[in-house]
């Protein structure tokens, strides 16, 4: 019979993934919506990597498994506060909680969210078992396979285990009289700058909040997917790369301006008796809520500049289309989240149709 503390961490895990899944609803009808077909077969070769380590040299082998394994283990990275939010933490170092019982609950964690990525491994290997192309080497390719699977495991239980770790000792500070001086007033800095850094910028990189670090990384992903794309040679290569970047950045958009219109349902109320008229500051943090995704167009109007891309027809309408698609998005009225994603998924569509004519 399982321990009490592994049935609650059990319970918590699938808690935060039900979250997970509920607040990426939208995000997944718009994946589904603009390229389900891309979604699938990448999700069908899941297992490629690892099939295709056993034909390298034993050192290339090693380093394209760690790598395979490292990657696979992202999503528990990304997810370990919904997994086990802080407070659980907390609540957790003032119970008598051994060391090897937090190790098995970070086990089972683990197992249970590797579950699915087994099943998808399972599929992935019978797509190339039946294909069978000449590289493939079937029996220690599915031991590869499995090894992956066990490296993805051990990291995953490393990563729960260094957010369940205590806090090291802090040394005692010694309170220091404070000095009374002059006043001197400072430099007056305008008002609705101020006000957009303390009520949406801060809230957004408090240790309960994920926003901060949701948008950096997809708005990173958005950059490194741009920069490829430019740099690509073959056609195949280069059409999937339109696809990624006109959906992260029409994605890191999305996300951005819904924290933001759910931190503006949280200031309403209290600012209604503030000596100020919001609105403007609202349509500020909105259009601030853009700016990322225009610094990806950014970097690719100057770098297919270099390429010459953007003399031609195709190319003002992917500027127009890149330039216009985030603004658009934060402009649109949230009446009907089903016309929202169906906007999000034209503009995916869209900047792929037209990226993909840019090539000659």
């Amino acid at each position: 019979m399982a321990h009490a503390y592994v049935t609650f961490r059990i319970h918590l895990a699938r808690h935060g993934l039900l979250q997970f899944a509920a607040s990426l609803k939208s995000s997944g009808e718009i994946l589904v919506l603009a390229g389900a077909n891309i979604m699938l077969g990448l999700l069908a070769m899941s297992a490629f990597p690892a099939m295709y380590a056993v034909t390298l040299a034993p050192l290339d082998a090693i380093a394209v498994l760690l790598a395979h394994a490292l990657a696979m283990t992202a999503p528990v990275a990304l997810l370990r506060k919904r997994l086990l939010p802080a407070d659980v933490v907390r609540w957790a170092h003032r119970l008598p909680i051994a060391a090897p019982l937090q190790r098995r609950a970070d086990a089972a964690v683990a197992g249970l969210l590797l579950g699915p990525l087994a099943l998808l491994y399972a599929l992935s290997v019978a797509i190339l078992a039946w294909h069978h192309p000449p590289w493939l080497r079937l029996g220690p390719g599915v031991a590869a396979t499995v090894l992956s699977l066990g490296l993805t495991w051990c990291c995953s239980i490393a990563v729960l285990g260094l957010r369940s770790r205590r806090p090291p000792a802090r040394a005692r500070r010694v309170a220091q009289a404070a000095r009374a001086t002059a006043y001197v007033p400072g430099r007056l800095q305008p008002r609705l700058p101020l006000l957009w850094h303390r009520l949406f910028w801060l809230p957004y990189w408090r240790l309960d909040s994920v926003v901060g670090w949701q948008q950096s990384v997809l708005l990173a992903a958005a950059l490194a997917s741009a920069a490829a794309w430019m740099a690509a040679g073959a056609p195949f290569v280069r059409g999937l790369l339109a696809l990624a970047s006109g959906a992260l950045m029409v994605l890191l958009t999305d996300r951005g301006d819904k924290a933001v219109r759910e931190q503006i349902d949280l200031l309403r109320p209290v600012m209604a008796g503030w000596p100020l008229a919001p609105r403007a500051l609202f349509a500020c943090a909105r259009m601030f809520s853009a700016a990322p995704a225009l610094l990806v167009m950014l970097v690719l109007a100057w770098t297919g500049a270099a390429h010459g891309l953007w003399s031609h027809r195709a190319g003002h309408l992917y500027l127009a289309l890149g330039f216009a698609a985030p603004l658009v998005l934060v402009a649109a009225p949230v009446s009907n989240q089903r016309a929202r994603v169906a906007l999000v998924a034209i503009e995916i569509l869209l900047l792929t149709a037209v990226g993909s004519e840019l090539w000659p």
